[in-house]
């Protein structure tokens, strides 16, 4: 057996057991994360409509929030009040940025929907909208 198939070999072995391993423990991690900062959503009134946990390499988490329950107000006095509280904090501030944005822009037809918020390795704020 040559070294490069010998490699290979490893290579899987590594990515079914260790990798697949490690994104599951990343998974939880993260969801634990947010199921300590949904109480100061849910108080900012940013409730999640559903949540998407992709386990793969990166994992990530998405949380998806309605438009009209983004209250800037809320989201400003929460985030003040609880600077320790980063996730959320940066949640919150994300929902409030997304539904300025929101707002700001026009396609057609379409209405703000949804924002979704992307836990990983990469974080990343989706907007979406809809047919009015």
């Amino acid at each position: 057996m040559g070294l490069l198939n010998k490699a290979k070999e490893k290579a899987l072995e590594f990515t079914e057991g260790e990798l697949a391993n490690a994104g599951v423990a990343k998974v939880r991690e993260i969801l634990s994360l947010f199921n300590e900062a949904l109480p100061l959503l849910e108080e900012a009134g940013c409730t999640p409509s559903g949540v998407d946990v992709d386990v793969g390499l990166p994992p990530k988490v998405v949380a998806n929030f309605a438009t009209n329950e983004v209250s800037e107000e809320a989201i400003a006095r929460i985030t003040a009040e609880n600077p320790e509280r980063k996730l959320a904090c940066a949640i919150l501030k994300a929902l409030a940025k997304g539904a300025r944005l929101q707002r700001g822009v026009e396609i057609g037809r379409l209405r703000a929907s949804t924002l979704a918020v992307e836990i990983g390795l990469a974080p990343c704020l989706k907007l979406s909208f809809v047919r009015a």
